[in-house]
């Protein structure tokens, strides 16, 4: 990200600027205190790729229909490019079919580049959009948090991806989504995040050798949340079933307390 202009957020918005963050490149700002479930933004597709198993062509033809203007703006989102290839694994299992390998060296090699592509781009900024993916010049700017105070999600009705605010934001305060599934634990989490290139230093990633830390007790419910969801998953799916369970129920309530203490309150509190 550069500085806020029209490429990083909406001229339209309200809700939010771009700035930029010491040591940390930018993030987005709350203008005023928004309160829960406020959409601050409905984000059309830059561009598309409609597989989920996608290729370097397949990315390059989707770049090729975009104007001049859209594909400078492509170019303006941030980068996972320049890792370590030592943090990766050095070598494909000779059971893996050519067309995966090949996938999967194209992957490789944007990540581990010393330039930004435009496969590097899209598999830092992609998110599933019906079968496929696509990159979301305005969501793209939203910095991650394992306890975020907003969610995203594709809303197939309008054609566009939205962002709403799950947590009350103060004005001032950086709003931020997760890019992983935040119920896993901090081991997994890191695993999923490193494809970014960022190891995250949130509240939930701190140290948790110590029991007083949030992250100690953040560790303790979500191993608790992984726990509940497992025993309940199948019962779930016949309400009535569940409905006659005080043992579900009592599950079920305490997964949705877990969630309230950990500042989850997107669409999994919801289904609780």
């Amino acid at each position: 990200m550069k500085s806020k202009n029209a490429d990083m957020c909406p001229i339209e918005n309200e809700y939010y600027e771009v700035r930029a963050i010491p040591g940390k490149g930018f993030g987005c700002f709350a203008l005023k205190d928004i309160e829960p479930g406020t959409r601050i933004l409905a984000d059309s597709p830059l561009l598309v790729v409609p597989m989920a198993e996608y290729y370097q062509n397949d990315i390059q033809r989707a770049f090729s229909r975009l104007s001049p203007t859209d594909q400078a703006l492509y170019f303006t989102l941030h980068s996972s490019h320049g890792q370590d290839p030592l943090l990766w694994p050095t070598k494909i299992h000779e059971t893996v079919s050519a067309q995966e390998r090949l996938r999967i060296t194209e992957q490789h090699n944007a990540r581990v580049g010393k330039e930004p592509s435009l496969i590097s781009i899209f598999q830092t900024n992609c998110m599933e959009m019906g079968k496929g993916a696509a990159v979301f010049p305005y969501t793209s700017r939203f910095n991650h948090s394992c306890n975020p105070n907003a969610c995203f999600t594709w809303n197939a009705a309008i054609e566009k991806e939205t962002i709403h605010v799950t947590n009350k934001v103060k004005e001032g305060e950086q709003i931020t989504l997760s890019y992983c599934d935040m119920t896993h634990d901090k081991a997994l989490r890191r695993w999923e995040l490193k494809h970014y290139g960022f190891t995250c230093d949130c509240p939930a990633c701190g140290d948790d050798n110590d029991p007083s830390t949030f992250a100690s007790k953040s560790a303790a419910r979500r191993y608790r949340i992984d726990e509940l969801q497992k025993e309940t998953r199948a019962l779930r799916r016949y309400l009535k079933a569940a409905a006659e369970s005080d043992q579900i129920l009592n599950q079920l309530l305490e997964l949705a307390m877990l969630h309230i203490q950990e500042g989850d309150f997107s669409e999994r509190l919801a289904i609780m």
